[in-house]
């Protein structure tokens, strides 16, 4: 006598069990992936972000240090500054301004370039004494101001603020206190 076995294949249970553990493993998996890439992707926004602030002010600082007296200042309001400066032996017209929520740089009479987005901000100015001067500042009290402070405010998508404050001094001010 011999009985044959009859377990060839799965039962229609185990194929159900077994589908539906692979669907679940698998919708974990899905989710998992979409928020690492959700999280990847916030963070390259932050950075870059965070890369322009930085690039803006660091520019605006190495562009107006060159500035080398106070006449140089032409335009001094809270949303803008004008300065001229000798770049490549060429006097330059530089211009920053905050426009909507943007930063923006021209040179000579060229268009204004968006160096910066998603940004409230501000100048200040300073006489030698650490006095702040309320823009904007009419040509008597821009002959008088020894450093600017750009004041950068940014947000990123999940509305995080982000502050870069940059203090820039004309070049013959920088260390000797400047003059009279």
């Amino acid at each position: 006598m011999f009985f044959k076995n009859k377990n060839n294949g799965y039962t229609l249970i185990e194929l159900i069990v077994t589908t539906v553990v692979v669907g679940i493993v698998s919708t974990i998996l899905v989710y998992l992936l979409v928020s690492i890439f959700g999280t990847l992707q916030e963070n390259r926004i932050k950075k870059q972000l965070l890369m322009d602030g930085y690039n803006s002010t660091i520019k605006f600082v190495r562009e107006f240090e060159l500035v080398n007296n106070e006449p140089n200042l032409t335009l001094a309001t809270a949303s803008q500054i004008q300065f001229n400066t000798v770049i490549g032996g060429v006097l330059t017209t530089i211009t920053y301004q905050i426009v909507g929520n943007e930063l923006q740089r021209s040179v000579g009479v060229g268009a204004p370039v968006v160096i910066s987005t998603n940004i409230t901000g501000q100048f200040q100015y300073f006489l030698k004494n650490y006095t702040e001067v309320a823009a904007p500042l009419n040509s008597a009290e821009r002959l008088t101001v020894r450093r600017v402070r750009l004041t950068l405010n940014m947000w990123d998508q999940g509305n995080r603020d982000y502050t870069y404050v940059a203090d820039a001094f004309p070049e013959n001010y920088r260390f000797s206190g400047g003059g009279s």
